[in-house]
């Protein structure tokens, strides 16, 4: 079967933008997986690049919104961070907040809410089938790169959907 369709111009950069912070997150899946950091040139690069391609692609993308939406995540994740240190780390913060930056609201929840389902059923898992013990600490970035798979599973199914 053939693809006879052609992805207009905002499908486009959504499904961009969508690749490249899947790309972006499986880096940092990876990193926080073998040293337990997320590199903040790591995160910079993406807040660039998620800038660069809605600059190019969206000329009337709605910044202001993006911006709040980024600051205010970042900041309550932050916080969460500095408050509970040894549930959410730093660099998690900082990941979440970029993707409420070049995501919106809307999809970031739907990120956020995969990946805490995801953390929920492993660490039970975990905790019922394993010797892990209910002191020790996941790394949060594998479970925001499924997250992220999710969404962009999730509008290919909807674009499909829609045009067959």
């Amino acid at each position: 079967m053939g693809f006879d369709f052609m992805l207009g111009q905002n499908e486009l950069g959504q499904l961009l933008i969508y690749v490249l912070l899947l790309m972006l997150c499986v880096y940092l899946a990876w990193t926080d997986l073998c040293d337990r950091r997320i590199p903040n040139r790591v995160l910079l690069l993406g807040l660039m690049l998620t800038t660069l391609v809605t600059t190019v692609l969206f000329p009337s993308y709605p910044w202001f919104l993006r911006i709040v939406s980024g600051a205010v995540l970042t900041i309550l994740f932050v916080s969460l961070s500095l408050f509970w240190p040894a549930a959410f780390g730093m660099g998690d913060a900082k990941l979440l907040g970029l993707l409420g930056y070049a995501l919106g609201f809307r999809a970031f929840a739907f990120v956020l809410t995969a990946a805490s389902l995801a953390a929920l059923v492993t660490t039970l898992y975990l905790l019922f089938f394993s010797r892990a013990r209910s002191g020790s600490t996941l790394p949060f970035a594998p479970f925001v790169a499924v997250g992220m798979l999710l969404l962009l599973l999730s509008f290919l199914l909807d674009f499909f959907y829609e045009n067959y």
